[in-house]
């Protein structure tokens, strides 16, 4: 029987563990209500538009589904219409799968990610979650040095670093509403393997769509994405191994120092088409570098389950703690209790 002196001393021990990890805690959006019920989910999601749907269509399609980790693939793409989670407001509009730009990526992942994990799946929940803006977002417009505004349309590399990290490590208030950097979400879904893919290049004929700076400044973003901040992502979170930056940009467009076209689309991918979309050619180049045997998605999901060959990893969800489970039967507390000593910290307080 639960007596009363086991009731005081696990009351106790929650406030002392409480007392550890308090600050803005009950308002990270994790997705997920408890860890009891949380299915094996073995299903990806891809949140992307037209330049995504011709990669799908060209062979990356059958390439996931191939992987044994892969059961069913499934998107969020133009036309999509998905539900904010319990409490969220509806910050993306009545179609939110017309909206995939950068300044969008912090609202998805703070008002919808439950409804991003379930999106399609069986199992109901999508073990991994893609997500990538489409060609336009590489004309950035200048430097603007500053902190930045990760809810602002403005192009710039300022706002979109804005989006990934909190220039002093805190909250952003928006519309009334607390979020969440991306970094910040991402370590607190510790189940969900998250892959930004960086947008892809912009044609240079007959029109050049972008200049050589803007262009540049895509670069740029993108080399910081996978070469600064994921590092310090890793580091401030070792063990995680839950994001990985595929860099498409990359794969599909010239050097830097190309002494014509830097930067953008290459010929033989479209470059001089006057369409942004890359051609064939250039999704299969994509896919064998995301999706070839042993590529990146293969590491990566490697590295994800601490496992080689890949096995999918036990889900380990935050979840609220609940004063009201300590006023339960034993059960309840212990089964509370296990969230709280199983789970990696911080652990998120319900009130």
């Amino acid at each position: 029987m639960w007596s009363k002196k086991a009731t005081v001393a696990a009351f106790v021990l929650l406030l002392s563990l409480f007392s550890l990890n308090r600050a803005g805690a009950a308002h990270m959006p994790t997705g997920s209500p408890s860890v009891t019920s949380a299915p094996a989910g073995d299903d990806l999601v891809f949140i992307h538009h037209s330049v995504g749907s011709n990669w799908l269509y060209a062979g990356l399609e059958t390439a996931l589904l191939v992987k044994p980790y892969i059961d069913e693939r499934n998107d969020i793409s133009y036309g999509t219409t998905i539900a904010p989670d319990p409490g969220r407001p509806a910050s993306l509009g009545a179609v939110p799968g017309d909206q995939t730009n950068m300044n969008h990526w912090i609202l998805w992942f703070n008002d919808y990610l439950g409804s991003i994990k379930a999106q399609g799946s069986a199992t109901g929940h999508n073990q991994i979650v893609m997500f990538k803006s489409c060609y336009p977002i590489s004309n950035v417009w200048s430097d603007e040095s500053g902190s930045g505004d990760p809810f602002s349309a403005e192009q710039t590399l300022a706002n979109y670093k804005a989006v990934y990290r909190h220039p002093t490590g805190g909250e952003y208030t928006h519309n009334g509403r607390t979020y969440y950097a991306l970094e910040d979400i991402f370590a607190a879904n510790p189940d969900v393997l998250f892959i930004p893919v960086t947008a892809p290049p912009l044609h240079y004929a007959p029109a050049d769509a972008t200049t050589n700076e803007n262009a540049h400044r895509a670069r740029l973003f993108n080399n910081w994405l996978k070469n600064e901040w994921l590092p310090a992502y890793n580091a401030a979170h070792p063990g995680l191994d839950n994001v990985a930056v595929f860099d498409l940009f990359d794969v599909l467009a010239y050097a830097d120092n190309h002494s014509f076209h830097p930067n953008r689309l290459r010929e033989e991918y479209g470059g001089a088409s006057g369409d942004s979309h890359p051609n064939e050619a250039g999704s299969d180049a994509a896919t064998v570098r995301f999706a070839g045997a042993g590529a990146f998605l293969d590491s990566t999901w490697a590295a994800f389950v601490d496992a080689d060959p890949p096995l999918p990893r036990p889900i380990r969800q935050y979840v609220p703690f609940c004063t009201q489970n300590l006023l339960g039967d034993a059960t309840g507390f212990a089964s509370s209790l296990y969230s709280l000593v199983r789970l990696r910290p911080p652990w998120f307080f319900c009130h």
